[in-house]
């Protein structure tokens, strides 16, 4: 049990230890409640939103994580001379590091979360299972010990399982093993991750259920003994074991599910003396239900819950810090409506979600009722492959679900992201689903998704038309812009059947040019498409009674559009290059030698071939760690290593080489 300090203090400057888009809603609260702020950033962060928005900002000096955003030494000195109160730790970085709040603690400041005993209990996953089965709380079989002992016991739990570091948290640091010729590298990857990312690389094993469902239960408690539940959140859309779409309160959930499962989270938190905001997480299988883990923060998707209650967690977080009770009791928390998030990220959903780190053009939030997004960008920015590829959070509350469900679709797809690759097509396949749709969603359900999404891309190219179509009506309208004649009309005169790439496949128009604004198909029958609206970033294009919405940008002779969630570059056909053709050309014929080189900036963390070793098509080459992910880096044809261009270590950038290979040995 904490000790509860019951003197009440007062908070009127608070420091974030941390970065991004929480960073932003945190000072969102504590400028709303009169209380200074104070941010921290490190040299990728200069221009960041976090940074501009506090009262005061104080850069940390170093060269990676370890050295700014983990170091607790560091992070308490910039407080004492801020002369903050508080020290808010966000989520992620040191949020559930128990040394962290004690070390604020020692210091004299106020941590706004909980004691450090109930983070170092709850901190490690292993031990927490054990509590909850002591409590009587269902949990999933698995087996602890050293990596002799999983090895050996990975056979009685059966096939296929996890492997899960017992420091983890927020879908970091777990693995699933479909067979045993696979846990031997699982384990190592994932014991490598766990030390990297928690500082402890112990990891143990668990049976991983068939499609169940993520459900938890976010707790609120204060310092005098109160401890309530704000309701459930479902979170079972996930990739990558990380979620990815959430709602509050959980559909098709029983009144007696909800009532078990919270009554198991209060039970859970009250043993531990909690306090501050909290999440129980389980898994749910049919009527049964296994505890999962604790985690002690705020966590990403607590949006939903504000949605749905009318709370402000992080409001009642500083005030539970400063010693207050509760502002409300447990009879005074009702739901109203329903709240789905969706969470945009820089990745690419048909390269196994690969990071997709760079510069972000074009930045344009969508506007709507019952709208809100949390966002670590006011503006064009960059995604830096240092830190999580998680863009922005897009909520959306009605009276209803599906009301919900239906505006999040409309205001994924106004939402303009242009210069990097990001998941909101994928984000809007998942919101259409049967399964989504009729809240029956299951966390195996994404990587169901992935396999289809490459058919369903095959229904978005007869949308090329319509882009081709676009990119000239972008033009057109550029060239109406000019002083001369011949600039106004020259350009239809020149291309009357262009050619174009589209996201790399050629398309070839016949076109009938009748106005400047209405251009139609020489096919029969002939499709027409009229230019209703254009102005520099978005146009309305009307094709057959049907108006559609484009977004474009232009880039180095391309345009980049963002039509109904997809990303897509158009450029003429004539600026085709070797690099481009390169690009095209999935899987290359390897004559001579071929330079591999990085899809990204990240850190080599493992090199796996030698040089003169020969490699077959789909052999890793090497492990790329870019946005606290792990990414195999695979040959692409048979061939021998010629010369490896980097070290385990490197820190390299988007397009460097890494690795030479030959199709002699040398």
């Amino acid at each position: 049990m904490e000790k509860r300090p019951h003197p009440i203090r007062q908070i009127n400057k608070v420091m974030v230890a941390g970065r991004g888009e929480i960073a932003v809603r945190i000072f969102d609260t504590l400028r709303q409640m009169g209380i200074a702020t104070v941010a921290v950033y490190t040299a990728t962060d200069a221009g960041a939103l976090h940074a501009r928005q506090a009262d005061e900002r104080f850069l940390l000096r170093g060269d990676n994580l370890t050295e700014t955003y983990l170091d607790i030494r560091k992070l308490i000195g910039i407080a004492l001379e801020s002369g903050v109160d508080a020290i808010h730790p966000g989520y992620g970085f040191l949020s559930e590091e128990p040394e962290f709040a004690k070390a604020v603690r020692e210091a004299g400041l106020i941590f706004i979360g909980p004691g450090e005993d109930a983070i170092r209990l709850m901190g490690n996953k292993a031990e927490a299972r054990m509590l909850a089965g002591k409590l009587g709380i269902p949990v999933i079989e698995g087996v602890t010990g050293n990596l002799e002992s999983l090895d050996r016991q990975a056979g009685k739990l059966g096939y296929p399982l996890l492997v899960k570091a017992a420091a983890g948290g927020g879908g970091k640091g777990m693995r699933r093993v479909e067979s045993a010729e696979q846990l031997s590298e699982a384990l190592e990857a994932t014991r490598r991750e766990a030390g990297s990312y928690f500082g402890n690389p112990e990891v143990y094993l668990e049976k991983l259920l068939p499609s169940p469902r993520h459900i938890e239960v976010q707790l609120l408690g204060d310092q005098h003994g109160q401890l309530i539940s704000l309701y459930e959140r479902e979170c079972s859309l996930q990739r990558r074991h990380q979620k990815v779409i959430e709602e509050s309160p959980a559909p098709n959930l029983s009144a007696e599910l909800r009532r078990q499962l919270v009554q198991a989270a209060i039970a859970l938190g009250s043993h531990i003396g909690y306090y501050s905001a909290g999440t129980v997480e389980f898994l749910v299988q049919g009527k049964d239900f296994f505890f999962l883990e604790m985690n002690t923060r705020i966590q990403v998707e607590h949006p939903v819950t504000e949605m749905i209650t009318g709370i402000d967690m992080v409001r009642e977080q500083i005030r539970i810090a400063s010693g207050q009770p509760l502002s409300f009791s447990q009879d005074e928390v009702s739901i109203h409506g329903h709240a789905i998030e969706a969470r945009v990220y820089a990745e690419d959903p048909q390269n196994d979600f690969r990071p997709c780190p760079g510069k972000v053009l074009m930045h344009k939030l969508p506007t709507g009722d019952g709208l809100r997004i949390d966002t670590s960008l006011d503006g064009p920015g960059e995604i830096s492959s240092l830190f999580d590829p998680m863009i922005s959070k897009v909520i959306c509350h009605a009276s209803g679900r599906e009301t919900a469900r239906k505006k999040l679709i409309r205001y994924l797809k106004d939402y303009v992201i242009l210069g990097i690759t990001t998941n909101q097509q994928y984000l809007l396949e998942l919101l259409s689903s049967a399964s989504f749709v009729q809240g029956k969603s299951h966390t195996g359900q994404s990587r169901a998704s992935t396999k289809k999404t490459g058919a369903k891309s095959e229904k978005v190219l007869l949308t090329n038309r319509l882009l081709a179509v676009a990119f000239l009506f972008a033009n057109g309208h550029k060239r109406k812009q000019g002083q001369s004649a011949w600039q106004r009309i020259g350009f239809w005169r020149l291309l009357p059947q262009p050619s174009l790439l589209v996201n790399g496949k050629v398309i070839k128009l016949r076109l009938v040019y009748y106005t400047h604004d209405h251009l139609g198909t020489d096919d029969a029958p002939p499709t027409s498409y009229r230019l209703i609206m254009c102005n520099d970033y978005r146009m309305q294009i009307e094709v057959g009674g049907s108006v559609h919405i484009l977004y474009y940008l232009s880039v180095n002779g391309a345009l980049l559009f963002q039509y109904n969630g997809f990303a897509i570059r158009v450029s003429p056909e004539r600026y085709l290059t070797r690099e481009i053709l390169s690009a095209i050309n999935e899987n290359p014929v390897l004559e001579g030698e071929h330079l591999v080189r990085s899809p990204m900036h990240g850190k080599v963390v493992r090199i796996c071939v030698d040089p003169g070793k020969q490699v077959n098509r789909g052999d890793t080459l090497l492990i790329l760690e870019s946005m606290k992910m792990e990414n195999k880096i695979a040959a692409t044809a048979k061939a021998f290593v010629k010369k490896i261009e980097v070290n385990e270590g490197d820190m390299v950038e988007d397009n460097a080489p890494l690795i030479c290979l030959s199709n002699k040995v040398r």
